[in-house]
């Protein structure tokens, strides 16, 4: 199930319903679920129950970590959003 909801967010597809419809209907859901056709509230239950375990304390953390080792972010510096101004509409 992990692997579909991976798939489908790489697809830009995030309801419960079309995630379901894709494992219907296309190839790769069907390749990924082994031809098993779990319906939207199946999707739904494990997104919301089980999934949002495994996401907030492992997979954001390994991402994160990895990340620091290869190099790609730093906690040296954090930067407030709220706080830059965009010159994107100033005149010259």
């Amino acid at each position: 199930m992990t692997k579909i909801l991976v798939y489908a967010y790489t697809q830009r597809s995030y309801s419960s319903r079309q995630i379901a419809k894709a494992v219907r209907e296309q190839t790769p859901f069907l390749w990924l679920t082994g031809r098993q056709t779990p319906d939207f509230r199946t999707i739904h239950r494990f997104r919301g129950e089980r999934m949002k375990a495994i996401v907030d304390e492992v997979l954001f953390t390994g991402i994160l970590t990895l990340w620091i080792e290869e190099g790609y972010v730093t906690l040296d510096a954090f930067v407030d959003g709220t706080k830059v101004e965009a010159n994107a509409n100033r005149s010259p």
